[in-house]
């Protein structure tokens, strides 16, 4: 995502009698402008970011990184890790995000169901959004069992090698953006099982379309498997994905079509709940 510059245009006329012509004035503030400056260079930093390592990436003094670090975080966009140090992003950007989708109520209404699944198939369950061409981590229920996964909020997976990735290139009806995240994928390869063409990421998402959901068979990470369902609004476009996550020994590749089945089950009554009707 580019950095604009956040510039505020008043009109003002002046009415005494006769006829004037508006005023126009432009009144940038650089004050905020660094704070979304700031905003932006920690979405790069999901393990967090040291104050240090603001100042030298902004080329700021200390002093103001600390003001502006300090508003944030009374404000609750940023907290700090104060084992290391070290600042992270909160839950409340992407609240701010689904609000603009006129998704607000996403979490709140998948959560029960989430719940619900997580204890019928006993892994963690994850929900996810699409965002600046990545899949990004809005909520999680962690599974039972002793070994389990456990992400951060906020966390973001590649398109062409993860699963949910997987349903936004599938099931975006939108042609031209279903090309702009396909353009804008880079095909980094991991292993012998990542794809690495465009031409070989057009015939998974036929697959995905076929089969009606999307797999992760240890395309990314080794020993890990993954299944994702789509999620759709009330206008039947592709808001989010649901999506399990196991160890491969345990998440069997016999066991994916069930597994998609009550995943798809779970989505399906996500999206009735957002008004979509098939």
């Amino acid at each position: 995502m580019q950095i604009i510059n956040h510039v505020f245009i008043f009109e003002t006329s002046i009415m005494n009698g006769e006829n004037n012509s508006a005023a126009e004035f432009n009144y940038a503030i650089p004050m905020l402008k660094k704070g979304f400056d700031m905003l932006e260079i920690m979405t790069h930093y999901p393990e967090g970011i040291t104050m240090l390592e603001i100042t030298q990436a902004m080329g700021l003094s200390k002093t103001t990184v600390y003001r502006l670090l300090g508003s944030l975080q009374q404000m609750g966009y940023v907290s700090k890790n104060e084992t290391n140090a070290r600042y992270h992003l909160t839950k409340k950007l992407l609240c701010l995000g689904l609000k603009a989708l006129g998704e607000a109520n996403l979490v709140e209404l998948s959560l029960p169901v989430m719940q619900a699944l997580r204890d019928e198939i006993k892994e963690s369950v994850m929900l996810g959004i699409l965002m600046n061409n990545r899949v990004v981590l809005l909520e999680q229920v962690i599974g039972s069992h002793n070994f389990t996964f456990l992400l951060r909020s906020g966390n973001s997976f590649n398109l062409h090698s993860s699963a949910p990735g997987k349903i936004f290139l599938a099931y975006t009806k939108n042609k031209i953006l279903q090309e702009q995240l396909l353009d804008s994928i880079d095909f980094q390869v991991y292993n012998e099982r990542t794809i690495a063409s465009k031409e070989a990421m057009l015939q998974e998402i036929e697959e995905v379309r076929s089969l009606g959901y999307a797999l992760d068979q240890e395309e990314e990470m080794a020993g890990v498997h993954c299944v994702a369902t789509p999620i759709f609004n009330q206008f039947g476009m592709l808001i989010a994905a649901l999506w399990t996550s196991g160890p491969s020994g345990r998440l069997r590749k016999e066991d994916f079509p069930e597994v998609a089945r009550k995943l798809q089950e779970a989505s399906d009554l996500i999206s009735l709940k957002l008004g979509y009707a098939e």
